[in-house]
């Protein structure tokens, strides 16, 4: 009998809290059950398709979610307000919760998920060191074109080959010469759990935090049925590695000439070693690079390989390219960054595809960082925002035909690139991504440099790849081969 009092106490204390923490003209959405909420409705894969189409049209462009018994989310569906939401000031915040925060030692650190002056500070000192990149003797590019060198010379040893994971090696080395500046070769025996990590973080990963954030204490009952434990052992490792990194960085370091952003940053901690509110520490910098490599290294990989795949579904866009590239570059030298201005039709190829792929259809969640309103409805402080940039790279009505992969829509009737103020891939605002130059630098060097070596088709027999893309925290395209050709 006293137990089931107590459970009834329990039920009706979680009936009140959801009832009290239902705000008024709160944007309608998918039924809330008590103590679940909306939560066995969210889509646990590819969850852009549902918010840009089905629940968009059911429910409007701001959809009203409560995850758990008391966490507020907004999915943010239609295109303007996902523009306004990502400029608005009070809107700039980072969710609060174990997710978050336990990806980077108990606290909110790093440059990803922490807000306020701290971020404010590690974001410029970040930013300002990433523009002013080229420590050593090599510049960004320079970097980036000898990891697409490597490439190409590995591509040459084969005739087919699968292209998943093709670039992981590439791209982590851009990334490891910003941050580390050094390089892994292809046969370096620490490479492949590394990558293996990063898959793995990619692709078990939801945007909004999953369920963990909702449920925070399924990770003390049922952490490995959840997949809780092996996450954070990926992310643990790769802390390990950076941690490594870092020490062996301290024995060679020269303050007054630093080689690259871990030498930067630990100049910046012994400079700022006595002031007590220093933001700089040990765990700051490895959560910073945590941050870069899952930021840049997936999606940097994901949009080469997706570059491929619509080679090959699109062989006369290829030709166009290649075309291009002839009569502005040649064959006797490699694609620059300055070559970028005289090749209208491969920034609008490059365009295009970032736009039809959009590799993070759903942007790193946004906290409401006070009361807001928003089309008439009211979104509560601490509210988390999930905010579709899908919506905004297909809607049908300022783009016409979404659905088509066509890169005459970002050329004028001279062939001229024009930009275009809804391609935002990145995002916009406080919260754009701080790696844009840097990803943007190296698919567009890759993508010039392989279709100026080789042209790309299907293999014999192989069935054509799916569009529909591998889920996560970003997205990723389905395993498929491409068959290369040396051009003459």
């Amino acid at each position: 009998m006293l137990i089931a009092y107590v459970i009834a106490i329990f039920v009706i204390y979680l009936t009140i809290q959801w009832l009290v923490h239902r705000a008024k003209n709160y944007p309608p959405g998918p039924p809330s059950i008590p103590f679940l909420g909306n939560i066995v409705f969210i889509p646990s894969k590819n969850i852009h398709f549902t918010l840009a189409g089905k629940w968009r049209q059911k429910y409007g462009p701001l959809v009203g979610l409560t995850v758990g018994s008391s966490l507020r989310a907004v999915a943010v569906c239609g295109p303007r307000e996902v523009l306004e939401i990502l400029k608005r000031e009070e809107f700039q915040g980072r969710p609060k919760g174990e997710f978050f925060k336990e990806r980077s030692f108990n606290k909110y650190l790093g440059v990803f998920f922490s807000d306020g002056p701290f971020w404010l500070e590690q974001r410029r000192f970040t930013l300002r060191h990433l523009r002013d990149f080229g420590f050593g003797k090599k510049s960004m590019g320079d970097i980036i074109a000898e990891e697409v060198e490597d490439a190409i010379q590995e591509m040459s040893r084969n005739v087919t080959f699968q292209a998943n994971g093709m670039f992981a090696i590439s791209t982590l080395n851009v990334l490891w010469g910003m941050i580390a500046g050094t390089r892994y070769a292809r046969d370096d025996a620490q490479l492949k759990p590394i990558l293996q990590r990063l898959k793995k973080v990619f692709r078990s990963g939801n945007p909004s935090g999953g369920i963990i954030q909702a449920f925070p204490i399924l990770k003390r009952i049922i952490p490995g049925l959840i997949g809780h434990t092996a996450q954070m052992q990926n992310l643990q490792e790769m802390q390990s590695m950076f941690r490594s990194s870092i020490k062996e960085h301290e024995k060679t370091i020269d303050r007054n000439n630093p080689r690259d952003l871990t030498d930067a940053y630990l100049r910046e901690m012994n400079l700022q070693k006595l002031n007590p509110n220093t933001t700089f520490t040990e765990e700051g910098l490895i959560t910073i690079c945590l941050d870069l490599f899952i930021a840049g290294g997936e999606t940097t990989t994901s949009s080469i390989e997706f570059s491929l795949m619509y080679m090959i579904l699109y062989p006369e866009v290829q030709k166009a390219v290649q075309k291009e590239l002839d009569a502005v570059v040649g064959q006797n030298r490699r694609p620059t960054l300055e070559d970028r201005p005289n090749l209208p039709y491969v920034e609008a190829v490059i365009h295009e595809l970032l736009r039809v792929c959009s590799i993070a259809p759903i942007a790193p969640p946004h906290r409401a960082t006070e009361d807001a309103y928003v089309n008439g409805y009211f979104i509560p402080k601490e509210t988390m925002l999930i905010i579709c940039i899908y919506s905004l790279m297909q809607d049908k009505e300022h783009w016409g035909d979404p659905e088509n992969f066509r890169p005459e829509r970002f050329l004028n009737s001279e062939g001229q690139f024009v930009k275009d103020e809804w391609m935002l891939p990145f995002g916009t605002g406080k919260r754009m991504c701080l790696g844009e130059v840097l990803a943007r630098s190296t698919v567009y060097l890759f993508f010039t440099s392989l279709l100026q070596e080789f042209t790309f088709s299907l293999p014999e027999g192989e069935p054509k790849p799916s569009t529909i893309p591998l889920s996560g925290f970003t997205i990723a395209p389905q395993p498929f081969r491409v068959k290369v050709t040396k051009r003459n």
